[in-house]
């Protein structure tokens, strides 16, 4: 029986964190699968995520620095859940879950490569090369660019390739007008969205910037929330354009937000293979991004626009364009076929299965 620690650094909500919480309820093993969280504490993570309460999961509350006593507390997980692979997620994961199995070696290591761009930091590079040489470790990318980048940088070449997916049942056409209602969006505009933690990299300043040369009739959406919320606000102001920027804050049923809006936008200076614009596209909402990491895998001519992450200036016009896409009632079905959930789980079992052999 295949029993999976799904290892993180942390629980709140992000396009990592998101994979990792489907896999514990989309996995033919999930009955068996834990959740486990180097940082935070359960009790605030359930009352910030609360569909986490459905799982079982464990927050060890890590400070900063190397913690020798958090191996031992996933050791004692793996002891008392009888867990037979850890699942990790990013370097500091990937990290703990190496030196966990120098205690428990007949446990298998799987890890997602969710990007490639932390590799240019040369400690992590390093700490990176190391895991890969001297502990057994099957690397999985999320996108072919990744895997790409990933190999000329560690010179170790990932397993396989396995794209990220969401659940199509879940994320589907809603009616705008009935979702703009729910969210308190003007009816009579065009909705330009993003979704993504406000911090420096994903592109909301472009986009603010973009939207001084756009029609009075179009209006930007901010889903998420982040440290840069109060500064953005006062650029808005300073712009002149706030009346047309609305910040909605978490939202915990995303469909309405994507189903609200005409054209998601995610203009970031680095990416893996970012859900969210693969949640837009299955909620039929054409997408402009920026061309990196794993997004040229996703879009096409059919569902979007893909920009260079250093020409913004082109930004205005992609955005007008893309207007015309959501007329395309064809967007959803672009990613029905290689980006699905239920394909991305049964891989990833795969994965878990023949590693026990």
């Amino acid at each position: 029986m295949v029993r999976v620690m799904q290892l993180v650094q942390h629980l709140r909500v992000g396009g990592l964190e998101k994979m990792a919480y489907s896999l514990c309820r989309k996995s033919h093993f999930s009955k068996q699968t834990i959740l486990v969280s180097l940082e935070g504490e359960t009790h605030v993570a359930k009352r910030e995520w609360p569909q986490l309460g459905a799982l079982s999961i464990h927050c060890l509350n890590k400070p900063a620095g190397v913690q020798w006593r958090i191996v031992k507390r996933i050791v004692d997980l793996i002891d008392n859940h009888q867990i037979n692979v850890i699942h990790s997620h990013h370097i500091g994961p990937m990290f703990y879950a190496s030196l966990a199995i120098l205690l428990r070696p007949k446990v298998k290591h799987v890890t997602t490569l969710h990007d490639a761009w932390y590799l240019a930091n040369k400690r992590a590079r390093l700490m990176t090369k190391a895991i890969c040489a001297f502990s057994p470790i099957t690397v999985i990318a999320d996108a072919n660019a990744v895997a790409q980048q990933f190999k000329s940088m560690v010179t170790t070449e990932p397993s396989q390739v396995i794209h990220n997916g969401v659940d199509s049942d879940l994320f589907q056409p809603y009616p705008p007008l009935e979702a703009r209602a729910q969210l308190g969006l003007p009816f009579d505009v065009q909705l330009i969205g993003c979704a993504a933690r406000i911090e420096r990299g994903k592109g909301h300043l472009d986009l603010l910037r973009a939207l001084t040369y756009l029609d009075e009739n179009m209006h930007l959406v901010f889903a998420g929330d982040g440290r840069h919320k109060a500064r953005l606000e006062r650029v808005c102001k300073k712009m002149g354009i706030s009346h047309r920027v609305h910040w909605l804050g978490c939202i915990e049923n995303m469909t309405l937000f994507y189903s609200a809006i005409d054209v998601f936008c995610l203009y970031s200076q680095k990416e893996g293979l970012p859900l969210t614009i693969l949640e837009a596209l299955f909620c039929n909402t054409p997408v402009v991004a920026s061309d990196v990491g794993g997004v040229g895998e996703v879009l096409s001519k059919s569902n979007g626009i893909l920009l260079s992450p250093s020409n913004r200036f082109q930004l205005p016009s992609a955005l007008s364009r893309a207007m015309t896409l959501g007329l395309n009632q064809n967007v959803r079905k672009t990613v029905m076929g290689g980006f699905d959930l239920r394909k991305m789980a049964f891989e990833y079992d795969c994965v878990y299965q023949q590693i026990q052999h």
